[in-house]
């Protein structure tokens, strides 16, 4: 049973594997591509609003292509950012002379380990979006299912290091505008949005690679779950222990012969001993 357990255990990690994540190097919109790793940081938004006898600080952090990092060790546990978050709220109260305390954090992006974000736009024909939607849902507060609507838009003048514009905060909707050149889609020259630069050709190369180690890995995906399910089949229907237990243990057993009466067979046509079905004399 302990190889079982085993067998089952690589399945499950094979599985997880096979689950592609999102990739902002290679971002799709409206069959285009678009590059934004280059937003790939963690950016921190504040806003201060006086509220007598206080002052209330409301801290926005996010990241468009990936969960933020853990707050370190020295931020009490309960005023961190939860886990997975993509787009963290967080509100401070400041208060003279006494110690700011945290009164609020929530998720606004992004709740378990499996949320990925959705790029939306409006297609214009054969040209690329100017301006395209990053969406993406968090946690409930009051009922009220929390979202972040980020407003990519393409400036090429502009700079991807610039910080995106805080739009507003309602009824559990975080709006923001970011105008960068990391939002115009490769190669955006009238050629379609495809990038002709060896770099990207490099890309695609390696896009058909994963092409087949997609294939290849679920190839074993299959094949290992044949494997268990037969095995458990076995096992607990049969009850049959030892190699018994393989799944079609005949065929397998005959499998190298198989495999080598075929390759006799290809050769012996490639090399015209056969012919009709009779071998030259």
């Amino acid at each position: 049973m302990q190889i079982l357990s085993a067998l089952v255990v690589s399945v499950l990690a094979l599985s997880n594997g096979a689950v592609a994540a999102f990739d902002c190097k290679k971002a799709q919109v409206a069959g285009f591509t678009y590059d934004l790793s280059a937003l790939s940081t963690e950016i921190t938004l504040e806003s201060n609003a006086t509220t007598p006898p206080t002052i209330t600080g409301t801290s926005y952090k996010l990241n468009l292509c990936g969960p933020l990092a853990s707050a370190p060790d020295s931020v009490p546990e309960i005023d961190r950012c939860p886990a997975n978050a993509w787009v963290c709220r967080s509100v401070t109260n400041y208060k003279k002379d006494e110690k700011s305390r945290v009164t609020e954090v929530n998720a606004v992006a992004g709740v378990s380990s499996k949320d990925e974000p959705s790029l939306e736009a409006r297609a214009s024909g054969n040209e690329s979006p100017r301006e395209f939607h990053w969406k993406m849902s968090g946690t409930k507060v009051d009922n009220v299912e929390w979202s972040a609507d980020i407003k990519l838009v393409c400036d090429k003048s502009a700079k991807n290091e610039n910080p995106p514009t805080l739009v507003g905060f309602s009824q559990g909707v975080l709006s923001l505008e970011w105008s960068v050149p990391a939002a115009c889609a490769l190669g955006d020259n009238g050629d379609g949005g495809k990038d002709k630069s060896p770099e990207n050709d490099k890309d695609d190369t390696s896009s058909q690679g994963g092409f087949f180690s997609t294939l290849f890995t679920l190839f074993i995906v299959g094949s290992t779950l044949y494997l268990v399910v037969g095995v458990l089949y076995k096992s607990l229907v049969v009850r049959a222990t030892g190699l018994d237990m393989i799944p079609n243990l005949a065929f397998w057993r005959e499998f190298p012969y198989l495999c080598a009466d075929f390759a006799q067979h290809m050769w012996d046509m490639a090399s015209g001993r056969r012919r009709d079905g009779y071998s030259v004399v």
